[in-house]
């Protein structure tokens, strides 16, 4: 036995201070992270409970971005935006995230679901700091057991976790409904308060405007009742072949706040879509601190005037608000709000020819484009083209477009959301 080199070479290992090695792990990726819990109880409450770790780990993943994608109407995939973007065919996983054990106690994995006539609805209704806010409503009619009952989770699709039901309307069939029509009326949104570091989510009943919010750091769950919006979102009467029909949800949330383009005074009975001209359009801002609204105006290219063939879109980008809109018929441009709030603040961010698109020949009609997000290096525009509902990868350093290959013509790419991985706890 060489015991003088035993004791040689545990007297060279160095010990790593505790700011050092939490400076590590803030570096790692969830996946890795979720495996480094089993190497002792300090790691294991640090990387699962310790807030501050949390939030630096956020920070400094903020630009690996995923998509979490519908496909075949009721199952959710995710897929990177490093693998979207490199490989551009890409497969579909072999199982629907739904099979993994976190649901299997939930809505969304029913191995014994009531015979039809049974309908059932899923959306992804919004994501922020790595939380995916799924939205699921379902109508039975089965023998004695008839209900409709519309519901949310928070779902973490890195580290697999997955919140309790959340119930926002139950009504049986002798339930006296006090509540409007629940059939596709209600919109969701999700984000931040930053004032109370809780989560929330926004209810809108598109008919009769009615706004209602949830504090998800309340431990009485109860939704309530708020100011209606002072002007209606488009999405209310956008049924035109020029809005965009297959967007999930307008609403844009950006640095604490929930964004939507409006037109003052106009109703779905007298919005003419043939002349849509960007100065009909506010933007209707709520804070989710004060829960209050404030409107200002999106940016006003070539002064009032500008008449646009399709409807303009609100999108996030780059952490920023951004508006996306038509120009003459030939291009499109995204514009960036540089500071939240000031109107003076909007920039020119890009201008893109349609003909950049290959493939693509608008004749009758320009591009219906909707923007989905910006890649990781900021060099790749992921958007979605309505007239095929299909997706495009546009390079801008090489001002060119062409379209993403994935194995299934069932991929819902109008409600794909934008996500980053990440630590943070579902409930």
């Amino acid at each position: 036995m060489n015991y003088p080199e035993a004791k040689w070479r545990h007297s060279s290992m160095v010990i790593l201070p505790d700011n050092v090695i939490v400076e590590i792990l803030s570096f790692l990726n969830v996946k890795s992270l979720m495996q480094l819990k089993c190497v002792c109880k300090s790691w294991k409450t640090l990387i699962t409970c310790d807030p501050m770790f949390i939030k630096l780990h956020l920070k400094r993943s903020a630009r690996n971005g995923h998509l979490a994608l519908i496909y075949d109407e009721f199952n959710i995939i995710r897929l990177p935006l490093t693998s979207l973007i490199s490989i551009k065919t890409t497969p579909l996983p072999a199982n629907p995230y739904f099979h993994e054990p976190c649901f299997r106690d939930s809505f969304f994995h029913q191995p014994d679901a009531p015979d039809p006539p049974y309908w059932s609805y899923l959306r992804v209704v919004g994501s922020c700091n790595g939380l995916l806010c799924l939205y699921g409503s379902v109508t039975s009619y089965y023998h004695n057991n008839n209900y409709q009952e519309i519901f949310l989770y928070l779902w973490n699709p890195a580290t697999k976790t997955l919140s309790s039901k959340i119930v926002f309307i139950h009504v049986d069939e002798d339930d006296e409904i006090n509540t409007p029509s629940l059939a596709g009326s209600w919109k969701f949104w999700f984000g931040y308060d930053n004032s109370t570091k809780n989560y929330k989510i926004v209810a809108f009943h598109r008919k009769v405007n009615e706004v209602r919010v949830l504090n998800l750091g309340d431990n009485d769950n109860v939704w309530r009742h708020i100011h209606s919006f002072p002007v209606v979102p488009l999405d209310n009467f956008s049924h035109h072949p020029t809005s965009h029909q297959g967007i999930n949800n307008p609403g844009v949330y950006v640095s604490g706040t929930v964004n939507w383009l409006a037109s003052p005074n106009v109703s779905m009975y007298n919005f003419d879509w043939e002349v849509i001209n960007i100065n009909r359009f506010v933007i209707v801002s709520l804070d989710l601190s004060t829960e209050t609204y404030r409107q200002f105006l999106p940016p006003r290219p070539l002064g009032d005037h500008l008449v646009v063939s399709v409807e303009p879109t609100l999108v996030a980008l780059m952490d920023s608000l951004c508006f996306f809109h038509d120009f003459n018929g030939t291009h499109f441009i995204i514009w960036q709000m540089k500071e939240f709030g000031f109107e003076e603040s909007w920039t020119q961010f890009l201008k893109v020819s349609y003909k950049s698109i290959a493939n693509y020949e608008p004749i009758l009609f320009p591009l219906n484009l909707f923007p989905l997000c910006l890649s990781n290096d900021g060099e790749t525009l992921i958007m979605v083209c309505e007239e095929d509902h299909s997706a495009i990868l546009y390079n801008l350093r090489y001002d060119r477009g062409e379209k993403i290959t994935i194995h299934s013509n069932l991929i819902q790419w109008f409600c794909a959301n934008y996500y980053v991985e990440s630590l943070v706890p579902t409930s």
